[in-house]
């Protein structure tokens, strides 16, 4: 049997092409934030950016019983991508 539904390698490169690839892939803020291409280095403090992003992300899922990764010594916070999409309301 052959696989007759192709899906187009530029769908990846696209930002919903990413989220749909794996939509509950976790991620951490930090690794959104670098994967999107965002300006990081124009922040006058990415670290503070970024502690405050998570602290929204994980708010929202505590508050909706969203599976998320807690923050252990070891590793940030992660969140599944499509919620990215979703708090940072990307079109």
């Amino acid at each position: 049997m052959t696989d007759i539904f192709k899906t187009p390698l530029t769908q990846f490169s696209t930002l919903l092409g990413r989220i749909g690839a794996d939509p509950a892939r976790l991620m951490s803020v930090r690794e959104w934030w670098h994967e999107m291409d965002e300006p990081v280095s124009m922040l006058e403090n990415p670290q503070e950016v970024f502690r405050a992003d998570e602290r929204t992300l994980l708010k929202v899922c505590l508050d909706n019983g969203i599976v998320h990764r807690a923050a252990s010594s070891e590793l940030p916070a992660a969140f599944p991508a499509w919620l990215f999409r979703e708090v940072y309301r990307i079109p």
